[in-house]
C-alpha cells in the first residue's frame, strides 16, 4: 500500500475558496470613537504601546521565572508574578490563587461554577438586572440547581435579613452577587454578606467587573471567597482577560485528589494555578498558551492604577459621576435608579423621554460626535415594568469631566434636533 504524503496533493487545493475581497485592503478602516459605553473603554497610550510589543514565549523564563537580583540579592519578579502582585493590590487581597484567565469575565463566571459546584449542589443568585439572571442560566446549563432572589424594583439593595432568609430556605453552596450591575447602573452594598454566607457554609462569589477601580472593594475584609473582574472596564485594559482570585476557604473546598476534578479541562483551577507557578513546588506547568500581549497590556493598565493610587481612581470615578448627573439634570433627564446612593460610579442609566427616539439619539452621537453610548440589555416590557433607557459609561481613562462635557453637548444637540424635527411634522 502506497504511503500517502501529506504535501502530495492536488496543486489547486487552495483555489476551492477564493481570496476574500473584503480583506484585500492592507489596512482596515475603522473610525476612532469615544467609548462612553458600559465597556470596553478606550485604552491609554502606554497600554496600546505594550500591546504592540514583540511576542514573548510563555516558555521563556522572562515570562514566568522569578529570579534573584545578583547585586542586591532581592527577588526579581517576572511578568506573571508582577501581574499577580498587581491584582492582589486591586482586589485588596493576600490570596495566593490570584491570576488572569485568557477569556472574558463570562469565563470567570463559568470557572467559579464548574470548580466549586457539583450536580447535587445549588447556586443562589441575587438578581438586580441582567447578570444575576445570566449566571443562574449558566449554572442550569452546567447541570446545577439555581435559585433566584429578585429585586422588587430597580435599585433595590438586598438587605442582610432578606439574604439570610433565602440562605436559610435554599441552603445553597454558593451565593452570587453583582457588586455593580452594568445593565442598570446599580451598586449593591456587600458589607456583612460574606460573614452571613459563611454562617450557612456557603461560598460568596462577587462579580466586580464594573466595581473594580470605580467603587471601594476589599476582598479580604469583606470575606469574599471568589472575586472576578475584567480588564476592559475601569482598569482601561484590553478586552479578553478575566481577573480572578480565590480565598483559602474556597481553595480548601476543591477536591484534594486529581481523580475528581473540574469537569472543564480548560477552567480547572488546579491546572491554571500550576501554570502560574502556584503550587508546593513553585514550578510552572504548561496548561495552554495564554494571550501574552494582552498580559503586557494588563500589566501596563495595573501600573497606571498604581501610579494614580486605587483610592484616587475610585474618587475620580465618583466625582465624574456627580459631574454627569448634574449635567443630565440640566437637560431635565431622569435616572433609572431613583436613590442617588444606589447609583454606580462608572455607568449611569438614564430614562429616555417619551417624545424621543432613543436609537436615533445614539445614531446622532455616533455620526456627528464620534461618541458611542449604550442602550439597554433588558428588553422594554410594560408588564415587567422595564422602561427604555440609555446607559452612559465613563470608565477608566474616560472618567474625565472634559469628556463628559463632550458627551452632554452632543446629547443636548441630538435632543434639540429631534424635537425640532418632530415639531415640523
Amino acid at each position: 500500500m502506497k504511503t500517502l504524503d501529506c504535501f502530495d496533493f492536488d496543486p489547486n487545493w487552495s483555489e476551492n475558496v477564493p481570496k476574500p475581497k473584503s480583506l484585500s485592503k492592507s489596512e482596515p478602516f475603522y473610525e476612532d470613537k469615544l467609548l462612553m459605553i458600559p465597556g470596553p473603554t478606550n485604552l491609554g497610550s502606554k497600554v496600546q504601546q505594550e500591546l504592540s510589543r514583540s511576542i514573548l514565549s510563555h516558555t521563556d523564563p522572562q515570562f514566568h521565572q522569578n529570579a534573584i537580583d545578583r547585586l542586591f540579592l532581592l527577588p526579581k519578579k517576572k511578568l506573571l508574578g508582577e501581574i499577580q502582585d498587581g491584582l492582589r493590590y486591586l482586589f485588596q487581597t493576600k490570596n495566593s490563587h490570584t491570576f488572569a484567565l485568557t477569556g472574558s469575565a463570562t469565563l470567570a463566571m463559568e470557572c467559579a461554577l464548574c470548580n466549586f459546584l457539583s450536580p447535587r449542589q445549588s447556586l443562589l443568585s441575587l438578581v438586580h438586572g441582567y447578570w444575576g439572571e445570566r449566571i443562574a442560566t449558566m449554572a442550569e446549563r452546567l447541570g446545577f440547581k439555581a435559585y433566584r432572589l429578585r429585586s422588587q424594583f430597580f435599585g433595590e439593595n438586598f438587605t442582610l435579613d432578606r439574604i439570610e432568609n433565602a440562605l436559610r430556605r435554599f441552603r445553597p453552596s454558593m451565593l452570587y452577587v453583582c457588586h455593580c450591575d452594568s445593565s442598570i447602573g446599580f451598586v449593591q452594598n456587600l458589607q456583612g454578606i460574606g460573614q452571613l454566607c459563611h454562617r450557612y457554609d456557603c461560598l460568596l462569589l462577587v462579580d466586580a467587573v464594573v466595581s473594580l477601580c470605580t467603587t471601594p472593594l476589599s476582598m479580604d475584609r469583606w470575606d469574599i471567597d471568589i472575586l472576578f473582574s475584567g480588564a476592559q472596564k475601569a482598569l482601561s485594559g484590553p478586552p479578553g482577560l478575566a481577573l480572578i482570585s480565590f480565598s483559602q476557604k474556597a481553595i480548601d473546598r476543591l477536591p484534594q485528589k486529581d481523580g475528581r476534578s473540574c469537569r472543564s479541562f480548560y477552567l480547572d483551577i488546579k491546572l491554571i494555578a500550576k501554570s502560574w507557578g502556584i503550587d508546593d513546588q513553585r514550578s510552572f506547568t504548561y496548561h495552554y498558551t495564554p494571550a501574552i500581549n494582552l498580559l503586557f497590556g494588563l500589566r501596563a493598565a495595573i501600573v497606571a492604577v498604581i501610579d494614580e493610587s486605587l483610592k484616587s481612581i475610585v474618587r475620580r470615578h465618583r466625582n465624574v459621576r456627580d459631574c454627569l448627573e448634574n449635567e443630565l439634570q440640566k437637560l431635565d433627564l431622569k435616572f433609572l435608579i431613583e436613590n442617588p446612593s444606589n447609583r454606580s460610579a462608572g455607568i449611569t442609566s438614564v430614562l429616555i423621554p417619551n417624545d424621543i427616539d432613543g436609537s436615533k439619539v445614539m445614531e446622532s452621537l455616533s455620526k456627528n460626535d464620534n461618541i458611542l453610548i449604550g442602550g439597554s440589555l433588558l428588553r422594554p416590557n410594560s408588564a415587567a415594568n422595564i422602561p427604555k433607557f440609555w446607559r452612559f459609561g465613563y470608565l477608566g481613562v474616560n472618567a474625565d469631566c472634559r469628556k463628559i462635557k463632550l458627551l452632554v453637548r452632543g446629547l443636548r444637540n441630538a435632543l434639540i434636533d429631534q424635537r425640532k424635527l418632530r415639531a415640523h411634522l
